[in-house]
């Protein structure tokens, strides 16, 4: 394996290292680990190789050495990252060559393993620490505890190695780096006095802080007159300087300028619109920012802003801005387009109105966005802007949601431009309002007339119903002629009760009195018998109580007129109309009668339900006015009750029920019936 070396003397050896490693040759991350080489020193060949056998996993260099003698041969021509030696040897024992290692200092710091199955007492454990041991094991070894700490010594090794080698790189690197610094230095010099010209004749202002706590600011030319003072000039306002400073129109503090700002938080600063007042001077508007200085050590050594005079723009947009706002507190849509209809302006109106957004319309063409019906040619509506410059009209458009409505239109061709100004008002309620009290006024004017007519024929009809019924009593009629009689007496009794409930619809009374829902009810369904049959209802009646309820019988009766003739009408086809009166405790635990009106009709879509109780709102196209279930709700209110729905959609069909709450009146809370 090796040779022996006679008589070796430790203190010829130099104090060199082992051949330097290149900065190519570095250990990295991302190559190869490198193996280490582990001296083992022992006179016993077996336990030499068990040392092998033992530490072979480790994947390092494992070098044996016969003897002491051997051990320091390759000691004088190699580094090892540990040794692992036997206490007991001929010529030079264990104890012995770790006192010739650590007199030398290239070995002072290689970890020394003894291994011993004969010196195990705590003095000769001693004169092994004594000799610069790391370690002392006791034979048998255990191979995972030798292993392990033979692998961290080798691990620690190599570590240190690489750091060694790394250091060296580094310091070549900074040499070469202040050399390039060198270079830079004498550019950078060159491109300060670039920059110390080009803020001379800059029209941006710019000041620069040259400690942390702005004490001394400096500005350039341009800076340094706005602010009323002189190149050169001590710019901060803790060292006298004479201007305010003011941020939407009040003043600020000194630590609140942009400069301090970036100085004391270490941050940047964004935009911020600043107005500037010198003595003699009008005020100046600056849009500043402010950026943090830092010196080597990352501390702050201050700060640099800059300064934009935006004064002009800012008289510009305060102008345009007062217009603005002038058409944005405008109720009407307003809204500017040239020649071929592209939409150039759209206020605050548009957008509530129309319900599209400036920013989706603009350089869109509005008329075909609106889907706007005109009430005259193209043709007639050019030659009136030809000729006055302007045209007026009512015109149909449909907004976001896809609902027309109505607006009264002013337009207006502005001189010598292309651009028209379109001004436009909703009156779709107030058509809507008009014809619906143009219907309200007929209608009120046939109840009139009804109330007249009924009036009118109830004392003919007394006399003609006892005529029949002395009629139907004379003995000189035989049995047919009976039983036609008595048929002609029941269509008069059924004639006089519909006069009395018309009569009863239009005789309101004073003040609230005592009434029964099922008799109000019963009123009603006479009434809507006609209808029943015509659309062919099927009509179910359950009256579980006399629902006694203290309210007026006229308005009472206008709700369940309402929502009976609703729910006719909601099955043109047929189908069952069901009526049930009962009582229920509410939410307050108070006693209510619960009137419900089911049908099995259309039903009410999602999107209809939550308009139903609104004024005007309609289901029926042209046929409603949209204040039946306005004027009900309202009613039930008076009443101290609730209205409300529900609606049921299945595979086939549907179904719909409204429910009337209305207490129950004092004295009558037993109010159940067969």
């Amino acid at each position: 394996m090796t040779r022996p070396l006679a008589n070796p003397d430790l203190s010829q050896v130099t104090n060199a290292t082992s051949p330097a490693i290149g900065p190519k040759s570095l250990p990295r991350s991302s190559e190869a680990r490198v193996p280490v080489t582990v001296l083992m020193v022992d006179d016993e060949p077996s336990k030499l190789l068990s040392y092998e056998v033992i530490l072979k996993n480790l994947d390092e260099n494992l070098v044996k050495a016969h003897s002491g003698r051997e051990a320091l041969e390759y000691l004088l021509k190699s580094d090892v990252a540990v040794v692992l030696m036997d206490v007991s040897m001929p010529e030079i024992d264990g104890f012995e060559l770790a006192d010739l290692m650590r007199q030398h200092p290239r070995f002072q710091e290689t970890p020394i393993i003894f291994v011993s199955a004969i010196h195990q007492s705590d003095m000769d454990r001693i004169r092994g620490y004594q000799s610069g041991a790391v370690d002392y094991i006791s034979v048998p070894v255990v191979p995972d505890v030798l292993r392990a700490k033979v692998g961290v010594f080798a691990d620690l090794y190599r570590k240190t190695r690489q750091l060694q080698d790394l250091n060296r790189e580094l310091e070549a690197r900074v040499a070469e780096r202040s050399e390039e610094l060198r270079v830079l230095n004498g550019q950078l010099q060159e491109r300060v006095a670039e920059l110390e010209s080009i803020m001379r004749v800059l029209p941006v202002g710019v000041a620069v802080a040259h400690d942390p706590d702005c004490n001394v600011i400096t500005g350039n030319a341009a800076l340094s007159k706005v602010l009323g003072m002189e190149a050169g000039d001590n710019l901060s306002k803790s060292a006298g300087a004479d201007y305010e400073v003011y941020r939407d129109g009040k003043p600020i503090l000194n630590e609140e300028l942009p400069v301090q700002i970036a100085a004391h938080t270490k941050r940047p600063t964004g935009m911020s619109e600043l107005e500037i007042r010198c003595s003699g001077n009008a005020p100046t508007f600056l849009l500043a920012s402010a950026f943090p200085l830092f010196n080597e050590g990352g501390d702050v050594r201050g700060a640099v802003g800059a300064f934009f005079d935006v004064t002009e723009r800012k008289r510009m947009e305060e102008t345009l801005r007062e217009r603005a706002e002038l058409l944005e507190l405008a109720s009407e849509a307003i809204m500017v387009r040239n020649s071929a209809g592209a939409i150039l302006f759209w206020n605050a109106g548009a957008e509530a109105l129309y319900g599209w957004r400036r920013e989706e319309v603009i350089g869109l063409s509005a008329h075909k966005l609106l889907a706007t019906r005109f009430p005259l040619s193209e043709k007639i509506i050019a030659a009136a802007f030809a000729a006055d410059g302007r045209w007026e009209g009512n015109l149909i458009q449909q907004n976001k949601d896809g609902k027309e409505i109505v607006v009264a239109s002013r337009q207006a061709l502005k001189q010598n431009s292309d651009f028209v100004l379109e001004i436009n008002r909703d009156i779709t309620a107030q058509l809507i309002a008009e014809e619906a009290l143009r219907r309200n006024d007929r209608f009120a004017a046939m109840g009139k007339v009804a109330g007249i007519v009924a009036h009118e024929i109830n004392n003919p009809l007394e006399a003609i119903t006892n005529a029949f019924y002395l009629l139907r009593t004379h003995p000189s009629l035989d049995e047919e002629a009976h039983h036609y009689a008595a048929l002609a007496d029941q269509e008069l009794a059924r004639v006089s009760h519909i006069t009395k409930q018309t009569l009863s619809f239009y005789r309101e009374a004073q003040q609230a009195m005592r009434v029964s829902v099922c008799e109000l009810l019963d009123d009603v369904l006479a009434l809507q018998q006609r209808s029943l049959q015509i659309n062919q209802v099927l009509l179910e009646k359950q009256y579980t109580t006399r629902g006694y309820v203290q309210g007026f019988p006229s308005e009472l009766k206008q709700v369940f007129m309402n929502l009976v003739s609703n729910s006719i009408q909601a099955m043109p086809n047929g189908g069952r109309l069901r009526v049930t009166v009962n009582c229920v405790q509410r939410n307050e635990g108070r006693s209510a009668v619960r009137i419900q009106i089911s049908d099995t009709g259309s039903g009410i879509r999602v999107e209809d339900a939550k308009h139903l109780f609104e004024p005007f709102f309609t289901t029926k196209s042209t046929k409603g006015t949209g204040l039946g279930l306005w004027i009900s709700r309202g009613i039930v209110q008076k009443h101290d009750g609730a209205l409300r729905f529900r609606s049921i959609f299945q595979t086939t069909n549907a179904a719909t029920c409204f429910e009337v709450f209305l207490p129950i009146a004092d004295g009558f809370s037993d109010q159940t019936t067969s």
